[in-house]
């Protein structure tokens, strides 16, 4: 058995081992060269010693240029005397490296001194080119160094774009600098929300605050490219966007007075006013700055559960409607869609946002949906069908704040896309989607994205005739050990297949609250040894 995840395209082991010690020589080819020093990095780390650079191409390790390999695909040719990586450029080099990091288990190394794996042949390429991560950090900010342990995590597993929620009712979690009173004001609040999405509601009434600065986002960036890996800014609007008008009132209908939001309940119809040029005139100068900090061609505005009885009283709304011949309300949220789309492909970007921006009319052709409902949404698979491309982050799959009782692990592994009445050349990819509002920890989001991580990239990764869930288990099981070596505090294989609480809440409805019971019950138990 293969101990890989995700499980590449094609591969034979051989006979015997390979064997790495202080004596190795390692080659790269100029267009190679980061990722054979990434390589020499780990061996560093993990055995204590560097292994030798050298000129020549007869070195025992060789990293090779090779124009034929794909993007993001690679070939490891190992015998027991040598081990060459092709690849066409970093992309694929850095996941050939991903690779030998678990086939020579530099997480949980058996002598440090030395590293082997068997001898293989690997030939390697995605399935899909977006496979990605959604971090919400208006619930809860978590801050430079979580948010760089969860892209090297990522990285680990191939995976390939960080979708970075940093606005809503709860929080403003980026600098701006024409507008500080967005950080100032709209990045605090009064108290947390801990428990119930109903009455009565449980708060913490202590203040609650945190934003990234431009700098800590450059940095963030340029360690996410390292990694391959591609950040996607969402800002969202017209909804969800209470913490922009605390801090700015006059960018609401009728200028309201009000603070972040401390419920999660709190402010859902504040809407950003569609009528007033000077909303757009805000909105392009937060995009102007943000499209400075993020070079990725994509933008993310949300879009969804956009209440309209704010617009329906607004006379300047009501106007707007008038003069631009709209037919109502969803007529004027689709023309603010379409101003914010054009603005931003002006600037270079695509517009991206949840699947509840389709029921507008005429929206422009280019922007990307994305598509996470629980029910089957007919106008995506019209609109798919059209040629529209979508990103999938389907609730009974990828929404990986659900408790574990709700999304097992083998609803995530077995997604089928052919189940959405979608074709695969509609999809960019796939996408898990980590909301914050019980997720108030470090150890809490791990909890939530392992095992689920692993099974997302090998979905994303692995062509679907080669997946089985079985096996994967069986690779997961070793995994976990270096899990444990890298402090992951992941939910073991009873919780995450939901067996624990399936008989308790089998005739509950399932939200988002449950996973804290599901999370407590498994914490004392780890704690009192018993996993």
């Amino acid at each position: 058995m293969l101990n890989l995840i995700p499980l590449p395209y094609k591969s034979e082991e051989k006979y015997g081992e390979f064997v790495i010690n202080n004596s190795t020589t390692v080659y790269a080819d100029a267009e190679l060269a980061r990722a054979k020093d990434l390589f020499i990095s780990l061996i560093e780390k993990v055995c204590g010693y560097k292994i030798h650079n050298v000129l020549s191409k007869n070195a025992v390790v060789r990293f090779l240029y090779d124009r034929v390999q794909p993007k993001e695909g690679y070939r490891i040719e190992c015998s027991t005397d040598s081990l060459t990586i092709y690849a066409s450029g970093y992309a694929g080099a850095f996941y050939a490296v991903m690779s030998l990091r678990q086939l020579f288990c530099m997480d949980v190394p058996e002598a440090p001194e030395i590293l082997t794996m068997h001898a293989i042949s690997v030939t390697d390429r995605p399935r899909l080119g977006w496979r990605g991560i959604m971090l919400d950090e208006s619930r809860h900010f978590f801050g430079v160094e979580t948010v760089k342990k969860l892209l090297d995590r990522m990285s680990m597993y191939k995976l390939n774009v960080f979708h970075w929620h940093l606005t809503d009712n709860e929080g403003w979690r980026i600098e701006i600098k024409k507008y500080p009173l967005l950080t100032e004001v709209g990045g605090k609040r009064r108290g947390t929300q801990t428990l119930a999405w109903g009455k009565p509601n449980v708060v913490s009434w202590i203040e609650y605050q945190g934003y990234y600065t431009q700098e800590q986002i450059k940095d963030i960036v340029a360690y996410a490219k390292e990694r391959n890996i591609m950040i996607v800014p969402e800002i969202d609007m017209p909804a969800h966007f209470a913490a922009a008008v605390a801090a700015y009132p006059e960018l609401s209908c009728g200028n309201r007075a009000i603070e972040p939001s401390v419920r999660h309940s709190d402010h859902t119809d504040i809407i950003a006013c569609a009528g007033k040029e000077s909303t757009y005139r805000f909105i392009y100068d937060v995009i102007d700055e943000i499209c400075e900090l993020f070079p990725a061609p994509y933008f993310h505005i949300g879009g969804d559960e956009a209440a309209k009885k704010e617009w329906k009283k607004c006379p300047v709304c009501q106007k707007s409607i008038k003069d631009n011949k709209l037919k109502d309300e969803e007529g004027l949220q689709g023309y603010f869609h379409n101003k914010i789309a054009l603005y931003l492909k002006r600037k270079g970007r695509t517009m991206i946002g949840w699947n509840e921006i389709l029921m507008a009319d005429n929206l422009e052709r280019s922007v990307i949906a994305q598509y996470w409902v629980p029910a089957r949404d007919r106008n995506v698979e019209k609109q798919a069908e059209d040629g529209r491309k979508l990103i999938i982050s389907k609730h009974q799959a990828f929404y990986f704040d659900m408790p574990y009782a709700m999304v097992k692990l083998s609803d995530t592994y077995r997604f089928d896309i052919a189940d959405l009445y979608l074709k695969e050349e509609s999809v960019l990819g796939l996408e898990g989607a980590l909301w914050t509002e019980w997720v108030p920890t470090p150890e809490r989001l791990d909890f939530q994205l392992f095992p689920r991580m692993e099974a997302l990239s090998e979905v994303a990764w692995t062509p679907e005739e080669k997946r089985d869930y079985q096996d994967f288990c069986k690779r997961l099981s070793k995994r976990m050990v270096a899990l444990d070596r890298m402090g992951i505090n992941y939910a073991p294989f009873p919780v995450a297949e939901g067996r624990r609480f399936l008989s308790g809440y089998a005739k509950k409805v399932f939200t988002r609250k449950n996973a804290h019971a599901e999370y407590e019950k498994t914490m004392r138990k780890k704690r009192r040894g018993k996993q």
